[in-house]
């Protein structure tokens, strides 16, 4: 089914029209009754005095009035300067609405630079949607009412920046209050926080809705996720303000991971995935920058293929697919910590995605405990590597030195687990193969056999260098975990490989016993154990860690007595932040992509600051799309987009006082010929 889009026309000054009205034409059409009479003569006959008997008869009042060709162009042209005083004004879409709820996209792909005059999609959109909000509430003495608005702004999440106001004002410095972010885009909350204000239940039947729905006035590109599984409820209707150009294509990096040789710890290796939304190959230098330096470019330019078609992508989407291809860098050698940033050389109207960042942290020997069985395999990975420490604890140790001292954990900068599970484990960071940890809520629910690889994140830094294609395990433990788990590597039987944090904790899970599998006999298993504890010596923050994406939350642990903490956006702009506990900071949401430097001053007594840096990435695999859709596709139904000045009502008084000055002109001649 199909919504198309009415012609409807709202009156500014109804009232002022027929007062006009009623003043005006009755005197007229009387004027007709009331001519002035002859002068009465005796003449010998009538017979050649016809016209002049009719005159006669319409001069006399109270008599049936003659059809009048003059009187008729006089009244046609009456009523339409009539109608041009009530201000008739033409609308497209439902303007009888008594609330109207505005909803303005400003996630990532509406800072295309294709907008009117080379401005922002998103400018664009606050400028029509402060047209709109001015033809809405056209003012005036003898106005009729005009509808209460809402302004809920949405990207990643929605927010309600304006509740229903028949303030116009207040709406519109809602309007100019829209901030744009690099976030994803869907309509699924700016619809729950809409209906949460609209829909009133009866007290004595609360299945009964009695409130009447609004119409919505939705400002956006359509480039917006699982609309396959939006529907629009009975009598809500959209009105789709379509902003941005068909025709824009673009292309970003869809993911970009850093990892540090684990056999020579001063060398980087950078990999990045390209991708293009546009319908021709793109072909671009790609270049590799460390600290704001150049350090690297493609030997020669890439060329990504061009966007394709699949039936089973989401259909809101157009069914679009982009072109990807991965690119790996030689290594490049990094001393010390820093900024690696990666950037297309050519640039597209969308520019957040053209560039992404990853922080590496610079190297150094890690402290680790060993607690388990500590296996022959275990223990010659680890003491073949460049550590500071390794100490050796069984299951029953541990436990002992956890009961003397719950912080022991904070001694190590990662504690193994080799198939053994301490009584606790609330904080620390731990790589835990085999036996679950069921205190961090990982709950098991049995045990499954011959298991192979179903799906990875293959840009997920723990598995850079790992190739999990031929790994085959015999037994494995099934999990289920929490909101908090993300899943990395899963099997038909559940997941195979997941991370946690929470708080103080953080931890990776291999959910078997390497030994139970081919894996030690893979060069993918070594890998695998160097990306880890890096990863977890980092707590998830530094070497070969995933960048956040935007609207994500910026956690970190800093030093006892830190203080005059802030936060430094990539625009240079500086927030004091204020913790009761710095060892578990947040701050966020982190609504545009670039590279956010964290930094405070030490402990009382100590010199110089500290910083920590988190790089933000906007997705082009899920945001960069960039060619505007002109009509959006609901679960079942689909809405037409409109346009340029199509938004706006459209006033007809001038075109009303055009017709009755055309009129009074051909009244004029007809009175012209007649005498």
């Amino acid at each position: 089914m199909s919504v198309t889009l009415t012609l409807a026309i709202s009156w500014i000054a109804p009232l002022a029209g027929t007062i006009v009205a009623l003043s005006t034409i009755p005197p007229l059409v009387a004027l007709y009754f009331l001519r002035l009479r002859r002068t009465r003569r005796v003449i010998s006959t009538t017979m050649l005095w016809t016209r002049a008997t009719q005159d006669l008869r319409a001069n006399a009042p109270f008599q049936r009035l003659r059809l009048s060709l003059l009187l008729l162009l006089q009244l046609l042209a009456l009523a339409l300067v009539v109608l041009a005083i009530a201000q008739p004004e033409a609308d497209l879409g439902e303007s009888k609405a008594t609330r109207v709820v505005m909803l303005i996209d400003h996630s990532g792909s509406m800072n295309a630079l294709d907008g009117i005059d080379g401005m922002s999609r998103l400018a664009e959109a606050k400028q029509r949607a402060a047209a709109r909000l001015r033809s809405l509430h056209g003012g005036g003495m003898f106005s009729g009412p005009a509808p209460s608005v809402m302004v809920i702004a949405f990207s990643k999440d929605a927010q309600v920046l304006c509740p229903f106001t028949d303030n116009v004002t207040q709406a519109m410095h809602a309007v100019e209050s829209v901030l744009p972010t690099d976030g994803t885009t869907t309509l699924t909350d700016a619809f729950e926080l809409a209906r949460a204000f609209t829909t009133v239940t009866n007290p004595d039947d609360e299945s009964v809705v009695i409130a009447r729905p609004p119409a919505y006035e939705l400002f956006s590109d359509g480039i917006i996720a699982n609309m396959d599984r939006t529907v629009l409820r009975a009598g809500e209707r959209m009105t789709y303000h379509s902003v941005g150009q068909e025709s824009t294509e673009s292309a970003g990096i869809g993911a970009l991971a850093a990892a540090r040789n684990p056999e020579r710890t001063d060398e980087v290796q950078v990999f990045a995935r390209v991708v293009n939304w546009g319908r021709a190959p793109l072909t671009s230098d790609l270049e590799v920058l460390v600290d704001g330096r150049l350090r690297a470019v493609t030997p020669a330019p890439i060329v990504v293929p061009a966007a394709g078609k699949d039936a089973a992508v989401d259909a809101a989407m157009g069914g679009a697919v982009a072109g990807e291809m991965q690119v790996v860098f030689p290594s490049l050698s990094m001393l010390q910590g820093g900024v690696i940033e990666v950037r297309l050389a050519k640039n597209d109207a969308l520019i957040a995605d053209d560039r992404a960042a990853v922080i590496v942290a610079p190297p150094h020997p890690l402290k680790i405990a060993l607690v388990g069985r500590g296996g022959f395999v275990m223990r010659s990975l680890l003491e073949g590597m460049a550590l500071a420490s390794l100490e050796l604890f069984s299951i029953e140790e541990w436990n002992r030195r956890m009961t003397i001292d719950a912080q022991s954990p904070d001694a190590f900068d990662v504690i193994v687990l080799d198939n053994a599970m301490p009584d606790s484990i609330a904080r620390g960071r731990y790589l835990i193969f085999g036996a679950p940890p069921t205190s961090a809520g990982i709950i098991p629910y049995g045990t499954k056999s011959s298991t192979i690889v179903r799906s990875i994140r293959e840009e997920h830094p723990l598995l850079q260098y790992v190739n999990l294609d031929d790994l085959f395990v015999a037994s494995m433990t099934a999990v289920a975990g929490g909101a908090e788990c993300e899943v990395i590597v899963e099997a038909s039987e559940g997941p195979l490989i997941l991370t946690m944090h929470r708080g103080p904790l953080t931890l990776v899970y291999v959910a078997f016993d390497p030994m139970e599998s081919d894996w030690p006999f893979q060069r993918g298993f070594v890998n695998f154990f160097a990306n880890a504890l890096a990863w977890l010596a980092a707590g998830g923050t530094a070497v070969a860690d995933e960048p956040l994406a935007p609207g994500d939350v910026a956690t970190a642990r800093l030093p006892a007595g830190a203080h005059d903490i802030a936060m430094r956006d990539p625009g240079g702009g500086e927030t004091p932040i204020v913790v009761q506990d710095a060892g578990n900071l947040s701050y966020g949401p982190l609504a545009r992509s670039g590279v956010y430097r964290l930094h405070w001053s030490g402990a009382k007594g100590s010199s110089g600051t500290n910083e920590l840096a988190f790089a933000v990435n906007m997705n082009a695999r899920a945001e960069g799309r960039a060619n505007a859709a002109r009509e959006i596709q609901f679960a079942t139904e689909r809405v037409a987009g409109v346009q340029g000045g199509a938004i706006t009502l459209s006033s007809l008084w001038p075109w009303l006082l055009l017709g009755a000055f055309v009129l009074l002109c051909v009244e004029w001649w007809v009175w012209l010929r007649r005498v």
